[in-house]
């Protein structure tokens, strides 16, 4: 368990880059495990498993981490000041008072 725990701490505290390296080495490690299997040399089937649900595990993390920095990018671009309603009924008042659009 502790173990675990301790997996899911260290890859939340990486960055995007380390993650995405992380990741193709989990990839490699799983085709190397699953070539294994297939020429009896690997003698604990339930690690391939591990690794995919390791593999799994930075998967989401890192696409978490990618939604947060496009959320971040998005509110940094918009911060617009929004118009009082009371100004819009105003407005709309003006131009149906002048006969359409201005």
């Amino acid at each position: 368990m502790t173990k675990l725990r301790d997996f899911k701490n260290e890859i939340k505290v990486l960055d995007i880059e380390a993650l995405v390296q992380k990741a193709k080495a989990l990839k490699v490690n799983i085709g190397d495990l699953i070539l294994d299997k297939n020429t009896s040399k690997l003698k604990d089937l339930k690690s391939i498993s591990k690794k995919k649900k390791e593999l799994a595990r930075v998967l989401t993390v890192l696409s978490q981490k990618i939604m947060i920095e496009q959320l971040e990018k998005v509110s940094q671009v918009a911060q617009v000041p929004q118009v009082p309603r009371e100004e819009k009924e105003e407005k709309s008042r003006d131009t149906l008072k002048k006969g359409g659009k201005q």
